[in-house]
């Protein structure tokens, strides 16, 4: 179920995108919710820490809160999941968004995740050809 901030900012989305003249793709709104999704996680993450602590006790409402975050934060991703790039601009715009994910994380796992996923987009038909991958998402060279 959407949060009331993702529903109103996809009705003022929606009454917006007409008077703009040009309504964008599904995939590049996906990857928009994706990226607030990630960043509310990683808030959230942020604020349990600032309020709790790293070893205190959370109240049933930090339960219920956190737990929406990482529902929607799924939800984002899974549709982002859902979608084939049809153009040149939308792959590109989906791997800078793996590449982004990341180099925020640090994690070799994350990048080797990425690549997966990636490659399992682009093998969908009628997918554009996949770009050139960042830095953020090569593998580490053998040593």
């Amino acid at each position: 179920m959407p949060t009331r901030r993702t529903a109103i900012a996809t009705a003022l989305a929606l009454i917006a995108a007409p008077a703009l003249g040009a309504v964008p793709s599904p995939l590049f709104v996906a990857i928009r919710r994706a990226r607030l999704a990630d960043a509310a996680h990683r808030q959230a993450a942020r604020d349990t820490l600032d309020v709790f602590g790293s070893n205190g006790p959370r109240p049933a409402y930090w339960h219920a809160y956190r737990f929406g975050v990482m529902a929607e934060r799924y939800s984002a991703r899974r549709a982002l999941y859902a979608l084939t790039p049809a153009t040149a601009d939308e792959a590109s715009a989906l791997v800078a968004y793996y590449a982004e994910r990341a180099s925020l994380t640090g994690n070799p796992e994350t990048a080797r995740a990425a690549r997966r996923r990636l490659r399992k987009v682009f093998a969908r038909p009628g997918a554009a050809p996949a770009p050139a991958l960042p830095p953020a998402l090569k593998p580490p060279a053998p040593s």
